[in-house]
Formats: structure tokens, sequence, C-alpha cells
């Protein structure tokens, strides 16, 4: 692989990177946390909708590895490792809070679903190549 190559397949990382840091920082900030509605009835919000803009950014690996198969690599682990921080922050939100019953494990559902329509669309690139 030639150095411009890897500079460029580097840039493309760190940009998806940078990114996906952001939409998971949107989705944590935003949240609303506990909010009382009057009664016994409450709302729980510890990631925003926000969140689901990272699906937005699941083309650039595939497009990344659309000249070299090992190219989608590197963004694919950049888009969703910030998703997966997320998904951490999340679940010990809720565990801190007391609202935990398990299920805030469902979170992680997430960068999972996230990295399987990345890896397809990746697979489909490749295809197509």
């Amino acid at each position: 692989m030639s150095p411009t190559r890897a500079r460029a397949d580097l840039a493309v990382a760190l940009v998806l990177l940078a990114l996906s840091t952001a939409v998971a920082v949107l989705a944590l900030v935003t949240a609303r946390g506990i909010v009382h509605l009057g009664g016994d009835s409450y709302r729980t919000e510890f990631v925003s909708g926000w969140w689901w803009l990272a699906f937005a950014l699941a083309p650039v690996p595939a497009l990344a590895a659309r000249r070299r198969p090992a190219a989608g690599r590197a963004p694919t682990l950049a888009l969703v490792g910030p998703q997966v921080v997320a998904a951490v922050v999340c679940v010990a939100r809720y565990r801190s809070s007391g609202w935990g019953d398990g299920l805030e494990v469902l979170a992680f559902l997430h960068p999972l679903l996230l990295t399987a329509a990345t890896a397809a669309l990746v697979a489909v690139v490749r295809r197509r190549a």
C-alpha cells in the first residue's frame, strides 16, 4: 500500500471517528434524564433519539472499502466505537439512577445493529466492485 493511500485511509477513519463521537455526545447531552410527568408517572431518557443519526454515517466505510476490501475495517471501528461508549454511558446512567431493571443492556443493540448494517453495506459494495 502506498503512503498516500494509507494517509487517505487514516484520514477517513479519523473524520468518521470525529463525526461518530459528535453524534454520540449529542445524543447523550440532549437526553432528558428522568422527567416527572405528574402523579406516579415518569419518563426516562438517558440517550436521545439523535443516537440514530449514526446510521447515516454507515455508507462511509462501504465507500472506503470500494477500492480495497481491508479499507473498510478501520472506518467501521471508528464508526461503531463511540456508539459502544454511548451505550455504556446509557447503561451506567440507568443503573446509577436506580431505574435499571436489566433491560437497559438492550442499549447495546444499537451499536450491534450499526455494525451489521455497515458490514452489509460493505459486502454489497464489494460485490458490485
